[in-house]
């Protein structure tokens, strides 16, 4: 089909094919001199801005969309013409017109290509790098990485659409062809489902110390789309499948703060003064809170919990700055608490069960050596 502009006048033969022709391409040079010189101006104020990216990528396919416009308009101006040294390509007008609309389809999906790829790369260069959070990091890039085949897959089915070419079977061998390929590569799937997630929620970050329930435990290393790794407290390094991952409870020490709490459990005999003892250990545990780089500075806590076998059961209850100083601070507790209680004479009992028997003998019955008489019949 020509456009009526093109049908309903005189162009005066094939002159007027290369007038408008030369005057297309002489437009397409004028715009890339003006945007060029934009760019240029632009650049010297800012550098790296997104305004700046989106023109340099509208740029060339702007131009080349122009100079391909009016090569096919000349094509259309002959196929109007009726001389006869035209009439094989008078002809072929319907087939110029379904071409010049792939071209524009092709030209408008790669235009719309250039332009998202251009403000995913501004954004992960200029914005996620200095954002806290993590998930720009890891959800952009593969983004980036799908968004080609997305927008060309489209614009290959809509040209297939221009050509009269018919697409229902195409969807429908994709969508068995899917089906198949997610049947064979449902773990891959599984895992892939699972690392969005874990990756989306953002409740696990590099360094995180986490533990999976009856599961292994260790710093998180790298979070993938596959697999999470992390590293034991032994140095080796740990995969762990994602859809493990989620279908696990996992504890994080690292949220929500590194702090963690530090429990210690003793007992003093039955004979001690329990204001002593309570007092001799809160102003020990207070003094490794003080000192201690990692203790959480504040007041402990302290309470006498049971009447237990062989002594009075207490707890002490401060608070480490991570996890690896828990076990420096649970070190020293333990030892200034023993140190502290020795020094001030209370007994820390060893596990021991005293037994109290009743001072008179038992009544016990003499027995017989002669056998019993058997029972009469």
């Amino acid at each position: 089909m020509l456009p009526p502009f093109i049908s309903q006048t005189n162009w005066g033969g094939p002159t007027s094919a290369v007038i408008v022709f030369v005057a297309f391409l002489i437009a397409a040079g004028i715009v890339n001199v003006i945007l060029r010189v934009i760019i240029n101006r632009w650049a010297r104020r800012t550098r790296g801005t997104l305004d700046e990216d989106l023109l340099g990528v509208v740029r060339g396919p702007l131009v080349l969309f122009i100079a391909l416009s009016g090569l096919f308009i000349a094509l259309l101006i002959l196929t109007n013409l009726d001389s006869p040294q035209y009439a094989l390509i008078a002809g072929y007008g319907d087939y110029i017109s379904r071409a010049w609309l792939v071209v524009v389809i092709a030209e408008v999906a790669y235009l719309l290509y250039r332009l998202l790829d251009a403000a995913l790369v501004w954004y992960i260069r200029s914005v996620a790098v200095n954002t806290d959070s993590e998930l720009d990091d890891r959800l952009l890039p593969p983004v980036k990485r799908l968004l080609p085949l997305v927008v060309h897959s489209l614009a290959f089915l809509m040209a297939l659409s221009v050509l009269n070419i018919p697409i229902s079977p195409i969807l429908a061998g994709l969508g068995i062809g899917g089906l198949a390929v997610a049947l064979a590569v449902q773990p891959t799937l599984a895992n892939f489902f699972a690392g969005t997630y874990v990756v989306t929620e953002g409740e696990l970050n590099i360094g995180d110390y986490i533990e999976l329930q009856g599961g292994p435990a260790g710093y998180v290393v790298e979070i993938g789309w596959r697999s999470t790794k992390i590293r034991s407290m032994f140095n080796n390094l740990v995969i762990i499948p994602n859809s493990q991952m989620a279908n696990s409870i996992v504890t994080n020490f690292y949220s929500p703060s590194p702090a963690l709490d530090v429990l210690v459990y003793c007992g003093v005999s039955y004979d001690s003064d329990l204001a002593l003892v309570e007092r001799v250990t809160r102003e020990a545990a207070q003094e490794l809170v003080d000192e201690s780089e990692h203790a959480v500075k504040g007041e402990p806590w302290f309470g006498f919990e049971e009447f237990g076998d062989s002594n009075i059961s207490f707890w002490v209850f401060i608070r480490a700055t991570d996890r690896i100083g828990s076990f420096f601070l649970t070190s020293d507790l333990v030892k200034i608490i023993h140190s502290r209680l020795t020094a001030e004479g209370i007994e820390i009992n060893y596990p021991v069960r005293k037994l109290v028997f009743p001072s008179a003998e038992p009544n016990i019955p003499a027995v017989s050596s002669n056998p019993p008489a058997p029972p009469p019949r």
